[in-house]
Order: structure tokens, then C-alpha cells, then sequence
């Protein structure tokens, strides 16, 4: 479950399929074959905003690659240093950040500029407080339809490894049917309920290579009652 925790928070979907942490210099690969994927992520449970910008050989889940002098990646005009934590290039900001501009410039002077999407919020809904896996359940949350571009991500576990449900929902959309098939898994009792509001679009100015630019929104976790 720890592994599928990490991916939900950390990464999108997309991320999970990365399987090694490895990192090299962006100096020592074509410039052209570097793909660019930047995101700023709002946690309301740490009051923290982060801006990540993830550096690959080739494609999303290419090689992670650092970038060193003269190289480099700064977002809003602050320098972005390479983290082992968020496997990428980034940095904590205290309070809620809705917008800004990451800068990347490669090692041959070529300078990327790529302005961030909007940000909307969801709320986890007041009573949603039971989870009967006996029969489908609706979780509507609260705040706007998902337009283009956005999806929700709910993910509902205890710390048990295997005792966990994931579920999406896309554009259009303004709540999540749970079925009982994906509910199978939890256990009964108490489980933690995460969300996450992902707004993703392609680069206004993208490398050769390509790449996307997201904005992430996660409200504070809530707990829920597991029942038959």
C-alpha cells in the first residue's frame, strides 16, 4: 500500500511505471532528447506549496537527469536545486501558490518558458464519513465539474499493505462512483481518504522532446468508517 501511497501523492499516474530513482547529468545527453515535465503542488494537510521541475532522457519515464551549471530550472525567478526527496528539481514555499512560471535553460543557452494552469480546488463532502462495501457509493466532492484538462485522483487505505482503493474520475465529471469490485480490498473500520485535483496541459514552449505542465491541488485528508 506504502508503494501506491507514494505514487498517488508524489507523481501522477503516469509515475508509477517509473522504477528506478537514478539521476544523471543533464550535460551528458542530447539536449534535444530531454524531456520536460514541471508541476506545482498545494498540500493543505502541510499548508506547502512545492515546484518541481523533473528532467528525463527521452520520455516520461526516461532517466532522471540533474542540471548542473550552466544549466538550470528556477520558477517565479527563484533558483530550483536538485531533491532526492521529490526526485527533481524543486522547492517548498510556505502557503498556497496558484500560479507562476518555470524557466528551464539548457546547457546550450536555450531558454524554455512554460507559465503554469489554473488551479481549482476540492473539498472532501461533509458527510461522506461511511463507506459500505456491500454496495456502490457516491462521492461528490466540493467544488466545480472537472473541465479540460482536469482529473481527480481518490485514494481510500488504511497503512495495510493491499487494503486500498484507487479511483479516477475526468473531465466533465463532478463526483466518483465506488463499486463495489474496487472496494473489495478495504478492510473494515477506520481508512484515510486522499484527493487530488490535477489540472495537466502541454508546453507553450516545450524542448524537442516534449513534455506537460500541471497544477496539483490536495485538501486536508479525511477518515471514513469502512462497513459491510
Amino acid at each position: 500500500m506504502k508503494k501506491l501511497l507514494f505514487g498517488f501523492i508524489i507523481l501522477t499516474t503516469c509515475s508509477l511505471l517509473i522504477s528506478s530513482c537514478n539521476k544523471e547529468d543533464s550535460a551528458d545527453v542530447n539536449q534535444d532528447t530531454i524531456y520536460t515535465v514541471y508541476e506545482l503542488f498545494y498540500n493543505a494537510n502541510s499548508d506547502k506549496t512545492v515546484a518541481i521541475a523533473r528532467l528525463r532522457f527521452g520520455s516520461i519515464t526516461g532517466t532522471l537527469l540533474e542540471a548542473n551549471a550552466p544549466a538550470g530550472v528556477t520558477f517565479n525567478g527563484d533558483a530550483l536545486p536538485y531533491s532526492a526527496l521529490y526526485s527533481g528539481h524543486a522547492k517548498e514555499y510556505a502557503g498556497k501558490l496558484t500560479g507562476g512560471t518555470f524557466v528551464y535553460t539548457n546547457t546550450q543557452s536555450v531558454v524554455y518558458t512554460n507559465a503554469v494552469p489554473s488551479m481549482d480546488t476540492i473539498g472532501h463532502p461533509a458527510t461522506f464519513d461511511t463507506i459500505f462495501k456491500s454496495q456502490a457509493n457516491v462521492y461528490a466532492w466540493n467544488g466545480s465539474a472537472l473541465s479540460t484538462g482536469e482529473r481527480a485522483n481518490l485514494f481510500v487505505g488504511s497503512w495495510t499493505w493491499g487494503q486500498d482503493a484507487i479511483f479516477f474520475a475526468g473531465a466533465g465529471q463532478s463526483d466518483i462512483v465506488m463499486g463495489v469490485t474496487q472496494l473489495s480490498n478495504l478492510a473494515l473500520g477506520t481508512s484515510t481518504i486522499y484527493a487530488d485535483r490535477v489540472h495537466e496541459v502541454g508546453l507553450a514552449q516545450p524542448t524537442p522532446e516534449g513534455g506537460t505542465i500541471r497544477t496539483r491541488y490536495r485538501p486536508v485528508n479525511a477518515t471514513v468508517q469502512v462497513v459491510p
